[in-house]
């Protein structure tokens, strides 16, 4: 099964935090980072605080894609 492909401008939720937080979304994918040493995807986003983060492909929830 392949994986989806975001871009820039894409709207995702995100899995919760270390403390098992909710991360209050959606986060918009701002700009594409190089894979990681695993050949996971990375993301920069931003989210709804104005606040960027870098994410790994495995912090993003699938079953929920906001799309606009």
């Amino acid at each position: 099964m392949a994986r989806p492909v975001y871009k820039l401008g894409d709207m995702v939720n995100l899995t919760t935090d270390f403390s098992d937080r909710p991360r209050i979304g959606p986060f918009e994918i701002t700009r594409l980072m190089p894979p990681r040493d695993n050949k996971e995807e990375q993301y920069r986003v931003r989210g709804p605080d104005g606040l960027e983060r870098a994410i790994g492909y495995h912090e993003i929830v699938e079953d929920t894609p906001v799309r606009e």
